[in-house]
């Protein structure tokens, strides 16, 4: 395979992946801007500030250091955060550096279960630094974490303690107050919201450093429209802005300014459209819940309209497999996961509308979705014929979606001109 091969199949790959009607909770796009950093100068330099900070920098990165620091206020006043590091450069990335700060020489970690929603990664790293890893208790009726068994295990506890809140699987805010009154104030609180941060900036979620977390961070690329290559750090505290600073500064050498540069352009969209943004989300998320129960489906937590962000979880197990489905939906068009959901015997489906959402996709969409869903799933229509109609969908939101990308990119994509010109 030659270079020319390469670019042949990304492009093949980019063409196709376009039609297809993405519902990954973790996935979804940006304002085509943010990709023209992936294109300059900034894609293959280091930025550590200016000369003006620190002696060795290298001179001429003053515009990406100024770029940076829009990205960090923009991104402060949507969460509610005098401090912001943007050196993470991913979730994970974000995770190991707050656990790092956060928890104390010989501490405790408590975090989520990956039986209860939380990551995997989480107790590997905290074990890894010598923590002791404990999981949070959680009460599967009201969905969320057990306070009162976390107040008598904390009770029985000595020395530094934290509390990380990493819910992959996340449907409803979590009770910080209560978790507060719970571990005391000695207690540092993390709360990673990799997959609602964009929800908290449109504060249609929770509000977590004005709630009782002491940090927040995770990644920028879920609920947030923003680049796959970068996570965040915020807090109010400046002694723990420092500790972060510096445990960033050990763990990551160089943090991507054109991830930067596109964060910044990703940052000022969210800036401007955020709150309608995760309110459409949200609203779309339990119409989808809704629509998806009508049509005869098992919705978790339906008691409750389904959800309070921007995921969707389905027992599919009484209709066929997870990977079944996952397989017949993909077949037809759209792209889910089948996923271990809490509390099932089985793996389920984990819908996410936050994509389908920045593409324009309204209430209406939402039950179109649920529709065609129950066709491949339900009633067993074959894929071949239903494909159609979820392109037809996906092609009623195009232009809604076009303004989001440049010409160049639209026409490898196969869109329509005439589309396009609708629009212009």
């Amino acid at each position: 395979m030659n270079i020319t091969d390469i670019v042949g199949h990304l492009a093949r790959f980019d063409a196709q992946s376009s039609q297809r009607l993405h519902l990954v909770a973790s996935e979804n796009g940006m304002p085509d801007q943010a990709l023209t950093p992936y294109v300059t100068d900034a894609l293959t330099r280091y930025c550590f500030g200016t000369s003006a900070d620190t002696h060795w920098a290298w001179p001429g990165r003053d515009v990406l250091a100024d770029l940076e620091a829009h990205a960090q206020a923009c991104i402060g006043t949507l969460l509610g955060a005098r401090f912001v590091n943007l050196k993470p450069v991913s979730g994970l990335s974000a995770m190991t550096v707050a656990v790092s700060a956060l928890s104390g020489s010989a501490g405790t970690v408590f975090s989520l279960a990956e039986a209860d929603g939380g990551h995997g990664s989480t107790p590997f790293v905290a074990r890894r630094f010598g923590l002791h890893w404990q999981p949070l208790p959680v009460d599967p009726h009201s969905w969320g974490v057990d306070a009162e068994v976390l107040a008598r295990r904390a009770r029985c506890l000595s020395g530094p303690m934290l509390i990380y809140l990493d819910s992959f699987m996340a449907l409803f805010p979590h009770d910080l107050a209560a978790i507060r009154a719970a571990v005391g104030e000695h207690a540092r609180i993390h709360y990673d919201g990799s997959h609602t941060l964009g929800l908290i900036a449109g504060g249609r979620f929770q509000q977590p450093l004005a709630e009782g977390a002491d940090s927040l961070g995770g990644s920028v690329h879920k609920t947030w429209p923003g680049p796959v290559g970068k996570g965040v750090l915020a807090t109010n505290d400046p002694q723990l802005a420092g500790e972060i600073d510096l445990h960033a500064a050990g763990w990551i050498s160089h943090h991507h300014p054109a991830d930067v540069v596109a964060l910044a352009i990703s940052a000022t969209w969210m800036s401007e459209k955020a709150p309608a943004y995760a309110a459409h989300v949200v609203a779309n998320a339990r119409r989808l819940a809704a629509a998806l129960t009508g049509a005869g489906f098992t919705v978790c937590a339906a008691e409750r309209g389904g959800t309070g962000s921007h995921q969707v979880w389905v027992d599919i197990a009484p209709v066929c497999p997870a990977a079944t489905a996952a397989r017949l939906l993909y077949e037809a068009g759209m792209v889910v996961n089948a996923i271990d959901i809490p509390y099932l015997p089985a793996p389920g489906l984990r819908l996410g509308v936050q994509e389908a959402t920045f593409l324009g996709f309204d209430q209406s969409g939402m039950d179109d979705i649920a529709a065609l869903t129950a066709r491949v799933l339900i009633h067993r229509e074959s894929t071949a014929t239903v494909a159609p109609a979820v392109t037809a969908l996906r092609d009623r939101y195009r232009p809604a979606a076009e303004h989001l990308v440049s010409d160049e990119l639209a026409q490898r994509r196969g869109w329509r001109a005439e589309s396009r010109t609708r629009t212009s």
